[in-house]
C-alpha cells in the first residue's frame, strides 16, 4: 500500500476545506488550457471569479440582508456573467 506524503495530505485537506466552504469552483482536471485560445481562457477565468463572488453574496443571506450598493454589485456581476456566456456561445457558433 502506498502512503501519501505529508504534503499531499496537506494539499488534500486544504482542497477539502475549500470545497466544503463552497468558495471555489473547480474545473475538470481533463480541461486543457493549451487547446483553448487566450480569450476563451480569460472568459473562463473571469467566470470562475464571478461565480465565487456570487456564491459569497448568497451565503450572506437573502436580498433583504444586503445594502443597495451590494445589490448593485450583485446585479452588475450577474449581467457580466450573462455577457460572458453570450460571448462564449457566439465563439462556439463561429
Amino acid at each position: 500500500m502506498i502512503c501519501p506524503s505529508e504534503s499531499e495530505n496537506t494539499h488534500f485537506s486544504l482542497f477539502a476545506s475549500a470545497w466544503n466552504t463552497s468558495k471555489v469552483f473547480v474545473m475538470s482536471h481533463n480541461w486543457n488550457a493549451s487547446r483553448q485560445n487566450d480569450r476563451a481562457v480569460e472568459i473562463k477565468n473571469e467566470l470562475v471569479q464571478l461565480y465565487n463572488q456570487q456564491t459569497e453574496f448568497h451565503k450572506k443571506g437573502g436580498r433583504s440582508k444586503h445594502t443597495e450598493a451590494e445589490m448593485a454589485e450583485y446585479e452588475k456581476r450577474r449581467e457580466r456573467v450573462r455577457a460572458l456566456f453570450a460571448e462564449l456561445e457566439s465563439r462556439n457558433a463561429a
